[in-house]
């Protein structure tokens, strides 16, 4: 039994001296590892196709007790070659592949997240320049849909909108914001802008073709990264 799909190759290895290993994520089945028998030295069956950050419609089938999965053979869809041409975009495109192999486990649900990286890809590749804060953006949706949104948009205690306050207070643990009159306990809160809190508000509704014409302020970048950060290190370690 087999079955065909687009993947994204995430990243590959040798195991053997004609054989690869390959990683990539699957729209249906989560971040998966695949066998590439003869991979190495197969033009016919792998032509060009087994390098990461490439898109890939492969053939899979399973093992003869079902333990693993074997690539049989793949075709190239895209390899987002001007992406690759330009280190400072490549850099950005691995540091988003790394974040989804942390987050996105073999079997889990990949259905948001799949479409979400091509699209950041494929904006990576269309466009010349890419704004620096691109890959926080991209992790803090990615986090947001696989299972930890937050609530940024009003106070968890009185329900007051985040507009309305002078300041917000971020509660790491459960992904909270408190206005100042609701804080009770400080120790697991950032102190944080509403324009910052405001602005990660708006990724919920938003796509990576938006973000490029998105001129965040320095200091709303910089309590972005440092809320995320801090979001991310509690939820994902």
């Amino acid at each position: 039994m087999s079955f065909s799909e687009k993947v994204l190759v995430l990243r590959t290895g040798r195991f053997k001296e004609h054989d690869l290993w390959v990683r990539f994520l699957s729209p249906t089945r989560g971040v998966q590892t695949g066998f590439a028998f003869g991979g190495c030295r197969s033009r016919r069956r792998f032509c060009g196709c087994l390098d990461s950050l490439n898109l890939v419609l492969f053939t899979i089938g399973y093992s003869s007790a079902k333990r693993y999965l074997t690539l049989q053979e793949g075709t190239l869809v895209s390899g987002f070659q001007e992406l690759k041409n330009q280190r400072d975009k490549l850099g950005m495109a691995v540091n988003c592949l790394r974040f989804v192999q942390k987050i996105c486990l073999e079997g889990d649900d990949s259905s948001r997240i799949y479409p979400l990286l091509l699209e950041v890809l494929e904006v990576m590749d269309k466009n010349p320049c890419i704004p620096v804060f691109f890959p926080l953006l991209f992790k803090a949706r990615a986090t947001f849909i696989h299972g930890y949104e937050p609530v940024l948009d009003r106070c968890d205690g009185c329900g007051c909108c985040t507009e309305d306050m002078k300041q917000g207070f971020f509660s790491i643990g459960d992904g909270r914001v408190f206005c100042p009159g609701c804080l009770r306990n400080s120790s697991s809160t950032l102190a944080t802008g509403k324009e910052s809190l405001l602005f990660l508000d708006r990724l919920r509704s938003t796509g990576p073709g938006e973000w490029l014409l998105w001129k965040p302020e320095p200091e709303v970048l910089h309590d972005c990264f440092r809320v995320m950060d801090a979001y991310f290190q509690y939820h994902l370690n």
